[in-house]
């Protein structure tokens, strides 16, 4: 019989998904049916919240884009005596 890889005094009762190490009752958390570890689960959090910072980089070039755009719109209208009173 396997035992725990973090208790070894425990039997395990699942194993690992993700690094497949024998897991003990205590060391299992079940996530959408599936059996992971808590050293495994702690790397899935620091996943996410690494996955967040692309969507601010987006954002940040969007804006970007966005200023950009109205220099431009602005010098144009300027030359062009648009904006002229």
């Amino acid at each position: 019989m396997a035992v725990c890889q973090y208790h070894p005094d425990r039997p395990g009762i699942g194993i690992c998904v993700r690094c497949r190490a024998p897991i003990c009752s205590a060391c299992c958390t079940r996530l959408d049916g599936i059996n992971h570890c808590h050293a495994c689960l702690k790397k899935l959090g620091r996943r996410t919240e690494r996955q967040q910072g692309p969507a601010l980089a987006i954002l940040g070039g969007l804006g970007s884009l966005v200023l950009a755009w109205l220099l431009f719109a602005f010098l144009f209208w300027e030359f062009h005596g648009a904006l002229a009173p």
